[in-house]
Order: structure tokens, then sequence, then C-alpha cells
């Protein structure tokens, strides 16, 4: 291939021509470079026995590339890395014209250079807390090989970059969530922010990448929650550097306690509160008089340093426990995925078509259900489902599958206790004890409530939780064997 024909492929984006023009000007440097186009996006790959100088290299690779004017390319991506190293050291991008895109900041990492006698002495957990990168990507590994990917990890000023890779390129949502999820459960303070990349195991650029941040949220949603006085910045902070040896929320109790002490306001309102109720039953008009003026004295406090301090605490908190919340539904969702996987690969092993046949049954109940059923007709609408039910649980496939065989048992269960649960509203039948107990561990609300357990609100959740069930056992089954009884 002769020069002019070299150039000229790369002015029509060929990457491979292109890859060959900068190698010429950067091998002497000890530097390699490798290109991919897609997309309109070119990917340029910079390797070196030392990671090549960002601040060098990026612009100038990107101003080679304009001065291509090749049409077909609108953007540039251009990574650095060590020889022999999964994760970019650093990665930046350029539109052709050479402006910087304002989404992708540089971050230069570097492996952890503190590994002493006494992290490997700590515990996994604990060296990941301390920002141990193979820690952190031995913790990654665990709820990752499941999925057939693994991580690898470099951390350098707070951010940590994480390379996921895999036979096929790594489902970016379901992975970004779980790395999301493990280090926020790891509350390390060295890491501020986290950027993911994930690629097919052989690729030479990344599929795609996603950046987030973990600490600082909390500071940031203090912001927004207005905390104006000093020692709530202060405290919020202080929080997003060193998030491990105090919470916001810690902070702002600290904070209140110390002013509540003189609090005059505070004072005011309760006081004239518990007058101003005992009033009520001596003097009406005086007890209405106390009252606005305990409401002036609460207006009051809402805009004093312990009053906003209060207010903030209160926020923060409910910010926190909804966090929690969601962290619990995601390891719910976890628990329910492993245990169906694990379920779908023992269905494999089911040599009759019982359970299909039971979940034909739920379906057809499902179906006449959600358009509506009497009293006197349901019996008749289960007793198919109830049939194919037992018969599954007597015959030898019951074992086979323990998930599998529980859910078809406890979705024949609900249509069972909902029967029971229309003649106590038909017929004033008592409920069974185990129903009624079955029903008030499954629906905590319930307990202590006047709500009857004939009410149709108790029979559509338990005709909804069916649904979920025979959802299940469908998505069970889906992945076994068309099997004849």
């Amino acid at each position: 291939m002769t020069q002019p024909n070299i150039l000229e492929l790369a002015k029509q984006g060929d990457a491979k021509a292109i890859a060959l023009l900068l190698n010429r000007q950067l091998q002497a440097k000890g530097i390699t470079a490798a290109a991919s186009l897609k997309d309109g996006c070119l990917q340029v790959m910079l390797e070196a026995t030392e990671a090549p100088s960002q601040q060098a290299l990026a612009r100038w690779v990107s101003k080679s590339i304009s001065g291509l004017g090749a049409e077909s390319i609108e953007k540039v991506k251009v990574y650095g890395r060590q020889t022999g190293a999964k994760v970019p050291t650093w990665s930046q991008e350029f539109e052709v014209a050479g402006q910087k895109l304002p989404v992708t900041d540089v971050t230069e990492a570097r492996a952890s250079s503190s590994e002493n006698t006494e992290s490997n002495q700590l515990s996994l957990k604990e060296r990941a807390k301390l920002g141990d990168v193979e820690a952190i990507a031995s913790l990654l590994n665990l709820p990752l090989q499941n999925k057939g990917i693994s991580a690898t990890a470099s951390l350098q000023d707070g951010c940590l970059q994480v390379m996921l890779e895999g036979d096929r390129v790594p489902d970016e949502e379901a992975a970004v969530r779980i790395v999301r999820r493990e280090l926020t459960n790891l509350k390390a303070g060295a890491i501020a922010s986290v950027k993911v990349y994930g690629q097919q195991v052989g690729e030479d650029f990344p599929a795609w990448n996603r950046e987030f941040e973990l600490v600082a949220r909390a500071s940031q949603s203090s912001h927004n929650l207005g905390v104006n006085t000093t020692n709530q910045l202060s405290a919020n902070n202080s929080y997003a550097e060193t998030s491990q040896e105090q919470s916001s929320i810690q902070i702002l109790n600290e904070t209140s306690t110390e002013l509540l002490s003189d609090n005059q306001w505070n004072v005011a309102f309760v006081t004239l509160s518990v007058i101003a109720f005992f009033m009520l039953f001596v003097n009406f008009p005086l007890a209405v008089i106390l009252a606005i003026a305990a409401s002036i004295a609460y207006v009051k406090y809402q805009n004093t340093p312990t009053g906003k301090a209060a207010a903030a605490k209160r926020q923060l908190e409910a910010l926190q426990r909804a966090e929690e919340a969601e962290q619990e539904r995601l390891r719910q969702e976890e628990q329910k995925r492993i245990l169906i996987e694990a379920a779908q690969s023992e269905a494999k092993l089911l040599t009759t078509n019982l359970a299909h046949t039971a979940l034909d049954e739920f379906i057809k109940v499902n179906a006449r259900l959600s358009i509506g059923v009497s009293y006197v007709d349901l019996a008749g609408v289960i007793t198919p489902a109830k049939f194919a039910t037992q018969k599954f649980e007597k015959s030898k496939d019951y074992n086979v599958c323990p998930y599998l065989s529980e859910l078809i048992s406890k979705n024949m269960l609900y249509y069972e206790i909902s029967q029971e649960c229309f003649q106590q509203k038909v017929a004033y039948k008592p409920l069974n004890s185990q129903f009624k107990a079955i029903l008030q561990s499954e629906f905590p609300e319930l307990k202590g409530s006047l709500i009857s357990f004939g009410s149709d609100s108790v029979i559509n959740k338990l005709w909804q939780k069916a649904y979920r069930y025979s959802d299940e056992i469908e998505t069970i089954l889906e992945s076994s064997d068309n099997l004849s009884g």
C-alpha cells in the first residue's frame, strides 16, 4: 500500500489507515495506536509501557483526525492505557472540530501502591473500604460472576474505573446497577465517582461506558433542601470528603442539640400547645387564642437555625429511609433472580408434564378472575386447578424443583383462601384460623386492622399475588423441555 493510498483511505474514514498514520508519528515515542469506527465515533486506543500522557496526546490525536476531514467521523474518543492493562488509565472525548465535550472528565488512574503488611491482615471488605482496588474488584466479581462477567478496577483521585468483560458485551443497565449497589453498600470513603466500561473479551475498545457519583449525593441533597447555616454547609462538605467518619444526619443531630439548649421559640411553641389543649375544657375562646399564639411560635421556630436544621434532618432521614428501602428492594430482586435461575436449571429435570398442566389451569383461573366471578361460581372455577395441583404434589416431580413446587402450592393456596374470604363475606362464616394467620403474615398491614378479611380489597390482594406466582411459574417452565405426561 503506497502513501497516497493510505492517506486517501484515512480521509474516507478507514480506521486501519488512520491507525497506521498515527503509528508512524507515535512509534518513535514507544506508543502504539489502534482505531475503530462505529456510528460516527472513532475510538483510538494509545498504549505504551507507561501510560501515555493525556495532556500531550489527546488533543493532538483529535486535531490530527479533524485535519483529515473525514465526513464519516463525527467525534473522537481517545483512551490511554499501560500495555497489558485492561482498564484505560484515562479517556477523553472530542468533537471532530476539536472542542472538548463536557460529558467526559479526564481521570488518570493508578493501581493501589500502598499494599503493606497490615492490609494483608484485614478482611476483603475492610481492604476494599480503604481503597484497595484488588479487593474492590474481588467484591464486584462475587455478584457478577453468575452473569459470566469479570471485573478489574483502578483508582485515582477519588475516581474508580471499572472494566467489565464477558463472552458477550455485558448488559449496561444490569451491570451498572450491580456495580452501583455493591459500591454504595461498601461506603468506601476513597471513592467519590465511578466510571464503568463494558466490553466483550478480546475487543480493544469498550462497547459502552457509564459514569456516576457516590458520596456527593447526600451533600447535594442537603444543598437542595435549603440548609443555609454555616454549620450545615460545613457538615455537608465534611460528608463529601470523609463519609466514613460521620454521616450528615449525625452532624445535623449534633447541630440541633447544641442549638436547642437555648431555643426559646421551641419552648414557647410546646408550652402554648399544652396549655391550649387543657384550656379547651375550661375556656374555649382563650384556647383558640393560645393555639394561634402557638402557631406563630412554631412558624418563628421553623425560621430559626434550629428549626431549619431539624427540618433538614427529617428530610435527610426520609431520603436515607427511601434509599435503604430501594437497596432492600434490589437485594430482594437479586435473591429472586438467583432462585428463579436455579429453578430454571432444575426444571429441565422434570419427567412429566404435570407442572405445565397446573400452570395451564392457573392461567385459566386468572383469566376468569380478571373479568369477575361470583361466590357460587368460584369453587367450580378453581376446582380443576386444585386437582391439577394435587396430582403434581403426589408425583415424583414434586421433589425435583423445590422452589417451583413451593410456587405451585402457594398459588393454589391463595385461590382457596380467597374462597374462604368469600364465604366470610357472603355467609358470615368465620375465617379458618390457619388461613387468617397466613393472611396476617403475608399482609402485615392487616394486623390489628378492623378491615374484614372478607373485604373485596383483601380478596383482590390474594388474586394479585396468585397472578405474580403464576408469572414466576411460567418463567421457570419456559426453560424446561415440553414433556409428555
